[in-house]
């Protein structure tokens, strides 16, 4: 079966194929335009409700699951819960700095054959990558696990948040991946933080630096049809912080599903409200674009960006249209 056509079953059925979890909320790092509110866990969970989350998963369908923080590799049981994850057949990508992965670490994740460990990068010399994570020597420790792990043949990305600190090394970071045979994923869009404070968008790359990114990337225009989903948003997409409460995606926070501490995922996912009201979301976003057509209604839309940004789902924020009319002017 395709991948379009799992995905169509899928968004039918309700089924949550790609799932991320924030494992932990500590980080070594503190990057001055990090979208998490706070650098510490309440009350996480332990690598037991963990595993149990991963189990109601499993029941639930899911296929993809993103590891992610915080840093995940702060969390103690992290191995454990590697372990678990590919031992129940998940796809397992993990989200990290790598600068706690030691040589031990690198050992094991090796072992666990993930389909892709990517890694924060944030410039091409020390001086800007330090000063876009607020601890000096983690360009030098970023780039030490990233050989560490590549010398293993464990599938490596870069990941660069493209921000007013590093625009200018654009053409250098690009140098820099291909020296060292490494895949880099560019990423112009920076958001607001968890909790709707707006102050990570004061370092948003400029509207040459988008436009450079999106031309090497050309997003494909969206074709869309009335009443359909504008994404998987209550549907195929959902994700659980440390503390175990449950959201429809990564993005959208202003409401949580419940807590797996006072009802299994496997219930919650099916029994709450506030997850047909997100997947309900999706479609009246769908077709808001479509009444509006021309470039906004073939870009890949994010309506809990535009909650956080506008105050309404429905209201696209600035940056999404900057970046709507971008990519249509590189289709002409």
């Amino acid at each position: 079966m395709s991948s379009i056509r799992v995905k169509q079953k899928a968004l039918a059925a309700a089924q949550p194929l790609s799932v991320h979890l924030e494992l932990t909320y500590r980080c070594n790092w503190r990057c001055v335009f990090c979208y998490n509110p706070r650098h510490f866990d309440r009350a996480g969970l332990s690598g037991d409700e963990w595993i149990a989350v991963l189990d109601d998963l499993r029941a639930l369908g899911t296929l993809n699951i993103t590891f992610t923080g915080g840093e995940p590799m702060a969390h103690p049981e992290i191995m454990r819960i590697l372990r678990a994850a590919r031992e129940r057949a998940f796809v397992v990508r993990l989200f990290t700095n790598a600068t706690l992965i030691d040589d031990a670490a690198a050992d094991e994740i090796a072992s666990l054959k993930l389909l892709a460990v990517e890694v924060s990068t944030h410039g091409a010399t020390a001086e800007v990558h330090d000063q876009a994570t607020a601890r000096a020597g983690s360009f030098e420790a970023t780039f030490a696990a990233i050989e560490r792990l590549m010398s293993r043949g464990v599938p490596v990305v870069a990941k660069m948040p493209l921000t007013r600190l590093n625009e200018h090394q654009f053409d250098d970071v690009i140098a820099l991946a291909a020296s060292r045979g490494l895949p880099l994923q560019l990423d112009p869009h920076i958001t607001p933080r968890d909790d709707g404070d707006l102050s990570p968008l004061s370092f948003a790359p400029s509207a040459e630096t988008i436009r450079r990114a999106l031309a090497i990337n050309k997003p494909e225009a969206m074709e869309r049809v009335r009443g359909g989903a504008n994404c998987g948003l209550g549907r195929i997409t959902l994700a659980v912080d440390p503390e175990g409460n449950v959201y429809p995606c990564m993005q959208w926070r202003h409401r949580a599903l419940g807590n797996v501490r006072t009802m299994p995922l496997r219930e919650l996912w099916h029994a709450s409200e506030v997850r047909r009201e997100a997947a309900e979301m999706s479609t009246r976003v769908n077709d808001r674009l479509l009444e509006e057509g021309g470039a906004i209604s073939e870009f890949p839309y994010c309506p809990a960006i535009a909650m956080q940004e506008t105050g309404d789902a429905l209201v696209p924020d600035r940056g999404f249209r900057l970046r709507s009319e971008i990519a249509a002017e590189l289709r002409r």
